[in-house]
């Protein structure tokens, strides 16, 4: 999946020009990697590739997998585990299957930040409410999911000196702003809006475990931010953004912190 259009036509000449034996060869190899980056990145369970036989659609799949440091795509596959329990893949079974001919270009492909570029992968597989849940891209910059509010990413050096976002920054899945809420991520945008806006699909029940509403000013707050932080993927996925009513200076700002809970054998 070459950016350059001579070292594809180069390569798609060499296999067609191969004997048959060497591309069952080539095919068999292709296939091992793709499984092998499929389970370095924790994803067997929520995504699969469909190659059938051509070389060329699985080298397509590897260049995809093996881009950024790889938490792009388990955070993707943090969200498409939430993303079965509140049935946002109405039309498939776990896990979700993906031809090769669904992957864009490697133009189109670096065009967004890697985890925005996978979710459009396959945000296209995803409906709520019978709407597509695919990203769309609007003026000015900003994106939006299904017909909810608009979005954008705010790059590193916009984020003032000091502010909590700018350290561990990622360009590969960079800080979001959607009105008055600044997201860590754009992986954070997603896993905000399964529990919130795309709950209420059909067959879904939503249960709220424990709601509390503690102050900056309660010696308990640090606390709970910190705790957090040591929940493991097999309880649940701690997330957090923050209220900052769009001023990114604003001294006021209110932190949020939350964690979204599967139910394993689900």
């Amino acid at each position: 999946m070459s950016p350059d259009p001579n070292r594809r036509a180069a390569l798609r000449s060499q296999i067609s020009g191969s004997h048959l034996d060497d591309v069952d060869t080539m095919l068999y190899e292709v296939r091992r990697r793709v499984d092998e980056h499929i389970s370095r990145l924790a994803l067997a369970d929520v995504l699969a590739f469909d190659i059938g036989g051509d070389v060329e659609a699985g080298l397509k799949v590897v260049y995809v997998l093996e881009r950024g440091s790889g938490e792009e795509w388990r955070a993707m596959g943090r969200f498409l585990r939430l993303a079965f329990i509140y049935r946002l893949t109405p039309n498939t079974t776990r896990p979700l299957h993906l031809s090769a001919a669904s992957l864009p270009t490697a133009t189109a492909f670096h065009q967004l930040p890697l985890a925005m570029g996978i979710y459009k992968i396959i945000g296209q597989q995803l409906t709520y409410k019978g709407t597509t849940l695919a990203l769309q891209q609007g003026d000015n910059g900003h994106y939006r999911i299904r017909n909810e509010a608009l979005f954008r990413v705010v790059p590193l050096g916009e984020l003032p000196g000091g502010h909590p976002y700018a350290e561990g920054y990622k360009r590969t899945d960079p800080v979001i702003r959607c009105g008055p809420v600044l997201y860590r991520s754009f992986s954070v945008l997603l896993l905000n809006r399964v529990p919130r806006w795309w709950r209420y699909g059909e067959g879904v029940g939503v249960r709220s475990v424990l709601w509390a509403i503690i102050g900056r000013d309660n010696h308990r707050y640090g606390r709970l931010l910190l705790r957090t932080d040591d929940i493991t993927k097999d309880l649940g996925i701690p997330f957090d953004f923050r209220y900052d009513r769009g001023d990114l200076n604003d001294a006021g700002a209110t932190d949020d912190r939350r964690v979204s809970q599967w139910i394993p054998a689900e």
